[in-house]
């Protein structure tokens, strides 16, 4: 009688013993999925390709936790995106920073690794950023990087088209792609607000301006640089817009030759000022001397005739000082309070800006 109870017995264990393996296997299936295994159509690749602003594809993770965004330009477009709790640095300079250290204390107490020498490689490299987003034209800093392991993106922005061609690629990378057609959209806004306000001025009739820049009062933006862009969306000519370079040194001579309408001191550095500029004897007979029109072109919140997110502002700013009588309603600081309110954490009043 026991003999004929065993295959029961056998059929048992072994109906158990295949439910016990199909769970094992359900449970490998779905550990499979869930890690990414080989051979798992579900699985989601751990890095993706991005074609940076000098055409070169680069693999960064496709979930960056960690970042650096170098020059005054990359750090500004994190915080229009609302990443910069991704940063492992401060990735905003000067003026700028000073003003948001005062008034953020996580902002504050986040470490520098740039200084009077420039990058402090092994200092960023020990942070362990997954990338770094660089100005295109510091070749020296993206080769340092490359070469210490850490996926480089290079950036743009010396016309408004390039700036929001990085804001496209920097949101891509940063998975929030959303968020920078938003940001695109309200710059457009305001470049469309002065196009309407200007848009039956021709363009022999469009205020002639000097723009003067950080050396002295003879180093002037040039045709190549965005602030010729800049000042053309605001109803005027750059006078240099023939010299080529990056800040060009020009001559009194030269200066003269040209007779400014209008002269904006852009990024001076407190090297000179607006009183130093009306009692050079070698512009006392400027149009823009005899009809006091010299003007510092905001901010001491950061420059606003840097790329991108914040030289929109310039623009609307520049079409206001040059034709003040089209833009009465226009409320530049209200603008300014809400676009840094939106796009940097504060407004511009509560950062101390100054018009």
């Amino acid at each position: 009688m026991e003999a004929c109870r065993q295959p029961d017995a056998f059929r048992g264990r072994y109906t158990r013993m295949r439910s016990d393996i199909v769970l094992i296997m359900a449970l490998l299936v779905t550990s499979c999925m869930l890690a990414g295994c080989p051979g798992s159509s579900n699985a989601k690749p751990r890095t993706m390709i991005v074609v940076d602003q000098l055409g070169r594809r680069v693999e960064v993770p496709r979930e960056l936790t960690r970042i650096s965004a170098m020059h005054h330009f990359g750090g500004k477009i994190v915080y229009a995106l609302g990443q910069q709790h991704k940063l492992v640095e401060q990735d905003l300079y000067g003026m700028e920073a000073r003003a948001l250290a005062r008034v953020d204390p996580h902002f504050a107490a986040l470490p520098k690794t740039l200084d009077n020498h420039g990058l402090n490689v092994e200092h960023l490299v020990a942070l362990g950023p997954q990338c770094v987003f660089v100005y295109a034209s510091d070749t020296a800093d993206r080769e340092k990087l490359e070469n210490a392991g850490i996926p480089v993106v290079a950036i743009k922005g010396e016309t408004l088209e390039e700036s929001f061609a990085a804001v496209k690629l920097m949101a891509q990378a940063l998975n929030c792609v959303d968020k920078g057609q938003a940001y695109i959209a309200d710059c457009r806004l305001l470049l469309d607000l002065v196009h309407e306000r200007l848009k039956d001025i021709p363009p022999e009739k469009y205020r002639r301006v000097l723009f003067t820049g950080p050396k002295s009062i003879y180093t002037v933006a040039t045709g190549e640089m965005l602030q010729s862009e800049l000042l053309k969306r605001a109803g005027a000519v750059n006078v240099a817009v023939s010299v080529q370079g990056n800040w060009a040194d020009v001559s009194p001579e030269q200066v003269a030759s040209w007779n400014p309408d209008v002269i904006f001191l852009g990024s001076k550095l407190g090297t000179y000022s607006v009183d130093e500029i009306y009692k050079n004897p070698h512009f006392t007979s400027l149009k823009a001397i005899q009809k006091r029109r010299v003007h510092v072109f905001p901010s001491n919140v950061g420059w606003w005739d840097f790329p991108a997110p914040h030289c929109v502002l310039g623009v609307v700013w520049a079409a206001k000082t040059l034709y003040p009588e089209r833009f009465q309603d226009v409320d530049m600081r209200a603008i300014a309070d809400g676009f840094y309110a939106k796009y940097l954490g504060y407004s511009f009043t509560a950062l101390g800006g100054r018009l």
